[in-house]
Order: C-alpha cells, then structure tokens, then sequence
C-alpha cells in the first residue's frame, strides 16, 4: 500500500462542463478532514473550453492545468476531436495565454501521436508554435488500441521525431508508456468493453 501521491481528472466526460462538482471535489480532496492533499498534486485534464479556462484563472485555483490536445492543426485536430470546430486552437491559445499570464503556471499538454495522422515534422513544427507563449510540458501518450478501432500508434520513429524536436525547442517532454494494455485495462480501453 503506498499512499496517493497525485490525482487527475481525466478521462471519459470533460471536466470543466462539470466544474462546480470537480470544485467540490478538489474542496473535500485538499481538506482535512479529506485526503489533506495539496492541490499542487491534483491536475484537470481538459479538452480546452476557452470560457471555463478563463473562469478558472480568474478564480486563482491552484491546481495544475493539462490540455488533450492531439494536434496544433485546426484541421487535424477537428477530424479527431470535433470539439475543435466549436473551439478553435486560436480560442483555446487565447484563453491559455490568459491562464498563463494570471496564474504564471506551466501548462501540460497531453498529446497521442497517430500514425498517418499526426505524426509528421509539420505537426510537431506545429505544436512548437503553439507551445512557445509559456513554459510548456508535453505528455506524448501511448496509444492504447481497441477493437476495430481506426488509429494506430505511431511508430518509435516519430515519437523520436517529437522527443528531438520538443527538446530542442526548450519543451519539456515526457514519454508516458501505457499500463494495463495486456488485459485490456488500459487508458481508453475499458469503455470498449462496456
């Protein structure tokens, strides 16, 4: 048994189009008579609703922020998340610059490399771009596979490519390998499942 050391909330429903229950649940987490956990421990995961984005920095919370964003191409990104043509990558920018300029924390992308859809030098010359405003973590995500599922991982190469490329350009980057895969437990797979 080791103790809890970090929480998301992450996964399957965004968390800001929920916001008031994710506060109150941050509130009971970070109190004593809780889990007594920093909220520096505790990371929202979102797909990027620029309003809520704002709410938060205006509210000074202080937990970390993350960003599924899967690709800095308006195109690309709306073909894998429609999400994207209601929020653009420019309005989410817009709104992360605000985070960043209130809250001067660093912000962490969460990003999945596709073969054949997101795994070119113009894609990751593009989440460069989109990186630079502020100090800037990516999380490049194993791809878990589901059955008769459409997108596969990208291979060593181009998760190389990224590595390389984030570094170079002063981005943190970590390479996130999946766990649970081998009984279909895995992020993503348990839904396939149901």
């Amino acid at each position: 048994d080791r103790p809890l050391s970090n929480i998301v909330f992450m996964g399957m429903g965004e968390p800001l189009m929920n916001y008031n229950n994710v506060l109150k649940a941050i509130d009971k987490i970070t109190s004593e008579e809780g889990l007594g956990m920093s909220p520096r421990r505790i990371t929202v995961s979102t797909s990027g609703v620029p309003k809520m984005i704002r709410k938060m920095a205006d509210e000074a919370v202080k937990f970390k922020l993350a960003v599924s964003l899967h690709s800095a191409i308006d195109e690309t990104r709306t073909s894998i998340m429609p999400f994207n043509a209601t929020f653009t990558l420019a309005d989410l920018r817009e709104a992360l610059e605000y985070w960043y300029q209130k809250t001067k924390s660093r912000i962490t992308y969460e990003y999945v490399v596709w073969d054949g859809i997101n795994d070119t030098q113009r894609d990751v010359n593009a989440l460069v771009d989109f990186c630079k405003f502020a100090p800037s973590k990516v999380n490049l995500i194993e791809y878990n596979p589901i059955d008769d599922g459409e997108f596969q991982q990208a291979n060593n190469a181009a998760i190389d490519m990224y590595v390389e490329t984030l570094e170079k350009n002063g981005i943190t980057v970590t390479v996130r390998r999946s766990r649970g895969k081998d009984i279909d437990a895995a992020c993503g797979q348990l839904a396939n499942k149901s």
